[in-house]
């Protein structure tokens, strides 16, 4: 069987989803009694391993590090009556994708850094990097499944009038998604090279502390402590608590609960 025809790679601008088709083998419908399926590998460049999907499709959305090569590999797999009931593999075709570099390594930021508060917002700060002129200006970017299009932070942290980090909110769609993040910068006469990454909201959530903390001593003399869970929206089931208990000023013993 021949592999399949025609396979490219494009950028819709959504900070690192790209768009991967292609057409089926030619003489393809000759194999009515057989069913054709595709075996779909992709990577960014540096992996070690290649995702994998088997489909019946012919286009797919699928993730990779804009900051790297994005590499796919695909064949067409045969079987039923005409292939005697055994898989037919065609060989392999390849296609990659890059954006081309723009200013030196030197010049992203560096340090960036998010932690998603009690479900409710997300923070993330940056430095300036190594090789950043003065005047600078940075901007992030953000992408999910559902939105449209790439949108702008609207509500920045500043240092001395300079954009070092960001507060999204209104988040809960992408929750259990990924979330594409680019970090780009401009000045005068001095390309920067952006930064992109992949978050997963669930993976940097930090609740606040426990509220409504009650000590006692019960008649057995044995030491009692409530409190109430923090407040936001992190789900019950995903706290645990450690409490730690010290007798004057001597070494705490934890415990969790």
């Amino acid at each position: 069987v021949a592999p399949p025809r025609d396979l490219r790679i494009s950028d819709p601008g959504l900070l690192g989803s790209l768009d991967v088709e292609w057409k089926p083998p030619p003489h393809v419908q000759t194999f009515n009694e057989c069913t054709v399926k595709y075996k779909f590998e992709y990577r960014s460049s540096g992996d070690r391993d290649w995702k994998v999907i088997f489909t019946r499709k012919l286009k797919f959305r699928v993730g990779f590090d804009l900051s790297r090569t994005a590499e796919v590999r695909l064949q067409t797999l045969l079987k039923g009556r005409c292939t005697d009931d055994m898989e037919v593999q065609s060989d392999w075709v390849y296609a990659a994708f890059q954006i081309p570099p723009q200013g030196k390594l030197e010049s992203e930021v560096q340090n960036f850094h998010c932690i998603y508060h009690d479900w409710e917002y997300l923070k993330c700060t940056w430095q300036p990097g190594l090789l950043t002129p003065h005047g600078v200006h940075y901007g992030l970017y953000y992408w999910y499944e559902g939105l449209e299009h790439a949108v702008q932070c609207d509500h920045y942290i500043q240092e001395r009038g300079i954009n070092m980090g960001c507060v999204l909110q209104n988040l809960s769609q992408a929750e259990y998604q990924d979330l594409n993040i680019c970090v780009n910068g401009s000045a005068v006469a001095t390309l920067l090279r952006p930064l992109y990454t992949t978050l997963r909201l669930h993976n940097l959530a930090k609740p606040s502390a426990p509220q409504q903390l009650v000590l006692s001593v019960s008649a057995a003399e044995e030491l009692l402590v409530a409190w109430s869970p923090p407040g936001g929206r992190v789900p019950p089931h995903c706290l645990e608590y450690e409490v730690q208990v010290a007798e004057d000023a001597g070494e705490a013993a934890a415990a969790w609960a």
